[in-house]
């Protein structure tokens, strides 16, 4: 249900000093569900109120209208209509300041230019461009891990990860995450990943996918993460166009009650790849012993690797590479039902500070909220929900293996 409001923020049909306690003269008298009037919100009764959906009447059937008290309003981010207009406005006539304030909030090695967007979206003036604090230096996994160590939250819990079994979970701080990424960041660049260069992620929702993301970032690869039902012949097509150094996936998944042979639809995309002329040297695998033992899994060797053999060994600090604002960060390919695969090329400033303030605004978080999006990191609301915006924020993340049912 939406309602909508006049310029001054006031709800339409009312006058600017309404509040719950008064009721309005209208000809739609909307009924209220009385015990919602008892939730925690401390929502009160409302009666005899025309409200509007996109701009139309309600229908009788769609009256059932609560406002939350004032005090349970004044505790979120953005407290009042008249505040959410005040942002809007001032995002639209100055977005050069509003967007510089909120960038300000993160880290930058060095500070955008004149311009922070420019763009040209008509193909008779150049090349198609939009371009988000050109010139700046940061790195989104700084400030989504280093950044708020060094803020205290060291001994917050990053993660929670509930397995596909019940009895299976798990957590990691943010020093235990940032601690992980650097191993791997450090492994990656042994086998010779260097900035620029593609890794393909086929992991389902294990704490090593949002950790393989961040340890691409950080030395500036980029990382194109592939939803891990995805067929072998789509994981063929991702894999020869982005041309990756490293293939990064695990043995197997459980999905209820269902194991899905995660590395045997690798060795078959990589078999397809190969005869496109595009060849993968390196193969990690993470052993998932919840869906398969390492014994029953097959192996190349030479090009495969268990993960939890080589990336421990590694240091837990890594250098981090800077990156200009327009960098690429990810790669993310569209699903291919109307026709080939195309990859949509994320850069990293513009999108690290939409990211966080989405997130930080829609969700009104709070730093002791723990938060839980059910996507996928195969699409673009995991990326966004479940690694980047919380962390920006500083935040506790639920990742969940299995699928969601009910008994």
């Amino acid at each position: 249900m939406a309602s909508s409001y006049d310029s001054d923020g006031s709800l339409r049909g009312s006058s600017p000093s309404y509040s719950p306690s008064k009721k309005l003269t209208t000809t739609n008298h909307l009924r209220h569900v009385e015990s919602m009037a008892k939730m925690p919100s401390g929502a009160g009764a409302i009666s005899h109120l025309n409200a509007v959906i996109l701009g139309e009447d309600l229908a009788s059937e769609e009256n059932d209208l609560i406002f939350h008290s004032a005090e349970f309003s004044q505790q979120a981010l953005v407290p009042s209509p008249q505040k959410y207009l005040e942002m809007y406005k001032r995002s639209i006539a100055d977005p050069a300041g509003f967007w510089s304030d909120i960038a300000s909030e993160f880290y930058w090695k060095e500070k955008w230019g004149k311009e922070v967007c420019s763009e040209n979206l008509d193909v008779r003036e150049g090349t198609i461009k939009i371009e988000w604090f050109k010139g700046g230096v940061t790195n989104i996994c700084y400030n989504c891990l280093d950044r708020n160590v060094k803020a205290g939250l060291g001994d917050k819990i990053a993660f929670y990860w509930e397995g596909n079994d019940p009895d299976h979970d798990g957590k990691l701080t943010y020093n235990e995450s940032l601690h992980r990424v650097c191993q791997l960041a450090n492994y990656l660049k042994a086998v010779g990943v260097t900035k620029g260069d593609a890794v393909v992620v086929y992991l389902p929702m294990l704490m090593e996918l949002p950790i393989t993301m961040l340890a691409c970032a950080r030395i500036g690869a980029v990382h194109s993460v592939v939803f891990a039902g995805f067929s072998a012949e789509s994981l063929t097509q991702r894999i020869v166009d982005c041309k990756p150094k490293v293939v990064i996936t695990c043995n197997a998944v459980k999905r209820g009650p269902k194991v899905i042979n995660l590395k045997d639809i690798v060795d078959a995309a990589l078999v397809e790849s190969a005869k496109s002329g595009v060849s993968v040297d390196v193969c990690l695998t993470y052993e998932n012993p919840s869906a398969m033992k390492r014994e029953t899994t097959k192996w190349k060797e030479g090009r495969d690797i268990w993960w939890q053999d080589i990336v421990p060994k590694y240091p837990t600090t890594c250098a981090v590479e800077w990156v200009d604002a327009e960098d690429p960060l990810f790669l993310l390919y569209t699903s291919g039902s109307t026709g080939k695969p195309k990859g949509v090329l994320h850069t990293t400033g513009g999108y690290m500070v939409y990211t966080a303030t989405t997130f930080k605004y829609a969700f009104d978080y709070k730093p002791s909220d723990v938060y839980w999006c059910t996507a996928d990191c195969g699409w673009i609301t995991g990326h966004s929900y479940v690694s980047y915006g919380p962390l920006l924020n500083g935040a506790t993340v639920i990742i969940f293996e299995g699928v969601i049912g009910w008994d």
